[in-house]
């Protein structure tokens, strides 16, 4: 009986690859880890076949370990992360072995040309974002200026999700959650803009064709059994963003919901009919028929996993950082932490940078660890006024990504953002959101509703404390005049972190 499903996420730390129930329960899982690299400051790359090869990986070895499951897969679906460029050539392969990631800000001179030649706001009601370096569009200017030699052959443009199903299957498609994010959608029709597309030298031919995230795209191929195990003709659907898998996993898909997605980044979204119009919001179509209004903090998770890192050398976990940031009062006496570590996507200034504020003799590791978290907290509310500021004012978060499995992190988030915040059980929100469109796409579920319905439940809810929100919010308005008034200097460290001549 095929009542199972495989979902692969392809994220920017791990690929990874789960055999579900259609409760949403997970049969087996696995998963492989690599690395960013960053050729220069501000540059971010991975390369495709890295992807490939792990997912194949993944599949295999999850394959061998559950055997009885490769007969029963009903269907495939694939998430990931987004704004990664892959390009191939006429016959399929990559032009380059490497894509410019989501964090990649390479292109920011290329934003900062096409704001002053066209203006922020301009393109903002047709293209439903603010221009800024993740999205494609940019991405595909920088190799246009800067690798000419190999722009001539660019056929397609793939997201990562997008390469691993024509990897297994050959279709060259995409979902309209990640087409909203390429800077080349027309929001209100739902299709490429020749517009946009002219006014970045590119032809509609070389973009994906465009399909709902439930949408089958194609079968497993030959070659692709060959390589990851599968039986040959299981169906794949178009998929989705990883953002938009794990707001779907989370039970965050309705009009009015909202969450707040901690993973490598901080992605504080709300749930709308339309696109929110504000230069300093993001808009992504979701995996159903709405769309997300979202801020981001680039370095949300990413700032605790450099903190291991920079403070204790990895030798310590997640949780024992979480201990000792537990045994330290709020406000970690006096102590606050910009967590600008990768800059910013929409800002005033991208170029911001992370900083430890008030540091005392009397300042241990433990200090610094808190500071770390609750300077997530207070950057992610100073992203949330800009959505209410388009008129949206949650009632409450649900909490999901990594960063939903401390409750530690949610009490000071719930006080910083003065919200109740609920959490999932089932953690792999990503996961659940994949399974349930790729089991919508073959009939397992009715709809995207029922799909939720099945799989999502939820934890207790974690209310603000009145006293700590108080004291965040002496907290927050001390941390708000610390960025403004470092806003001024970030330029002249760029040219000083050159280093002498």
């Amino acid at each position: 009986m095929k009542d199972k499903i495989l979902t692969i996420d392809v994220g920017t730390g791990s690929t990874r690859a789960a055999i579900l129930h259609v409760d949403g329960t997970m049969v087996g899982f696995a998963q492989r880890e690599y690395e960013q690299t960053t050729p220069q400051a501000g540059w971010s790359e991975q390369s495709p076949s890295l992807w490939w090869q792990a997912a194949c990986e993944c599949v295999r070895e999850v394959l061998y370990r559950y055997p009885e499951t490769a007969s029963q897969i009903a269907v495939i679906g694939v998430c990931g992360q987004m704004h990664g460029t892959v390009l191939l050539d006429n016959h399929g392969e990559l032009v380059e072995d490497r894509a410019l990631l989501w964090n990649d800000k390479r292109s920011q001179p290329q934003v900062d040309a096409f704001a002053v030649r066209e203006g922020r706001e301009k393109w903002l009601s047709h293209l439903n974002n603010p221009p800024a370096a993740a999205w494609p569009a940019f991405k595909l200017a920088w190799w246009r200026e800067h690798k000419p030699e190999s722009w001539s052959k660019i056929a397609t443009i793939l997201m990562p999700k997008d390469y691993i199903n024509f990897m297994l299957t050959g279709a060259l498609a995409t979902d309209y959650s990640e087409a909203s994010c390429y800077f080349l959608m027309d929001s209100e029709t739902r299709r490429w803009s020749s517009q946009a597309c002219a006014l970045f030298g590119l032809r509609v031919e070389q973009l994906p064709t465009l399909k709902l995230s439930s949408d089958i795209i194609g079968y497993v191929t030959p070659e692709a059994s060959r390589l990851t195990d599968l039986p040959c003709g299981i169906p794949v659907v178009a998929g989705t963003s990883d953002m938009a898998a794990s707001l779907l996993g989370s039970g965050v898909y309705e009009p009015g919901m909202a969450s707040d997605s901690t993973g490598t980044s901080t992605l504080l979204t709300v749930v709308a009919k339309h696109p929110l119009q504000h230069p300093l919001v993001n808009n992504l179509h979701l995996a159903n028929a709405a769309w997300g209004g979202f801020t981001i903090l680039d370095a949300g998770g990413d700032a605790v996993r450099w903190a291991r890192l920079a403070l204790a050398d990895n030798q310590i976990t997640h949780p024992q950082l979480l201990q000792e940031a537990a045994t330290v009062q709020a406000g970690a006496e006096g102590l606050l932490f910009l967590p600008y570590l990768t800059g910013e996507r929409l800002a005033e200034k991208n170029n911001s940078r992370a900083q430890f504020f008030g540091l005392q003799r009397k300042h241990r590791r433990g200090h610094l660890f808190r500071a770390v978290l609750e300077g997530v907290a207070f950057a992610s509310w100073r992203n949330l006024r800009q959505l209410q500021a388009c008129g949206q004012y949650p009632e409450q978060m649900i909490a999901s990504g990594g960063g939903a499995r401390s409750p530690l992190w949610l009490e000071i988030k719930a006080a910083a953002y003065n919200l109740p915040i609920l959490s999932t059980r089932n953690q792999e929100n990503g996961v659940t959101g994949c399974g349930i469109i790729a089991g919508v796409g073959v009939g397992l579920y009715a709809d995207f509703a029922s799909g939720v319905r099945q799989t999502v439940q939820f934890d207790k809810l974690i209310s603000p404390d009145p006293r700590l929100r108080d004291y965040y919010q002496a907290c927050t308005e001390l941390f708000d005049t610390l960025y403004q008034q470092s806003t001024a200097l970030y330029d002249r460290l760029d040219v000083l972190s050159a280093g002498p001549d």
